[in-house]
């Protein structure tokens, strides 16, 4: 009986300390954290419609400012995309979380694909213009031609702004994040 109860104990003392030691583990090397203030963006760099072959209107937000493709971790991407066919408006909203990631002792590539895209599939659009809002601001028009094909339409944020002339692709992605708060 006494002997039972030592097998006992001692598995028990062994599951603790192998719970312990996992626990110790995880929270060392799992890599779970919250996202620094500084890697969450809310504001657009562009967004884009077009048709596809289907006759419906696509639709994707990037964010705001240049990551590379090869240092930057896309973390979260969502978003919200409303149509309003009465009052003919479109409201928009994005939210982008990125991680800086370090390719050391390799530079990051000099592209601005890195922070991703949030694509909607907002159907049927009747002919006219649009107002296209992201959060509580117009960010634009889009015009939705009829007898004609549509062309693909981008909205800059700044106006006129593409990666390749506005950002600095050489500085790293924190300081860019930080830079526009």
């Amino acid at each position: 009986m006494k002997r039972v109860r030592w097998k006992y104990i001692l598995a028990f003392i062994l599951g603790m300390l192998t719970l312990v030691i996992g626990y110790l583990l995880l929270s060392v090397f799992g890599g779970f954290r919250r996202p620094s203030p500084a890697g969450i963006v809310d504001d657009y760099g562009s967004i884009c419609f077009w048709y596809v072959d289907q006759g419906s209107m696509q639709a994707s937000v990037s964010p705001k400012g240049c990551y590379s493709t090869t240092c930057t971790r896309q973390v979260l991407q969502t978003g919200s995309a409303v149509l309003d066919q009465d009052s003919f408006q479109i409201f928009i909203d994005a939210r982008f979380v990125l991680a800086e990631t370090s390719r050391w002792p390799l530079p990051c590539t000099e592209n601005c694909s890195g922070g991703g895209m949030v694509n909607f599939d907002l159907g049927q659009l009747e002919v006219g213009q649009y107002e296209v809002w992201y959060g509580d601001e117009i960010a634009g028009k889009l015009n939705v031609y009829s007898g004609l094909p549509t062309p693909r339409q981008c909205i800059e944020n700044p106006p006129g702004c593409s990666c390749e002339v506005c950002q600095d692709t050489h500085a790293p992605i924190v300081e860019k994040i930080e830079a526009r708060m």
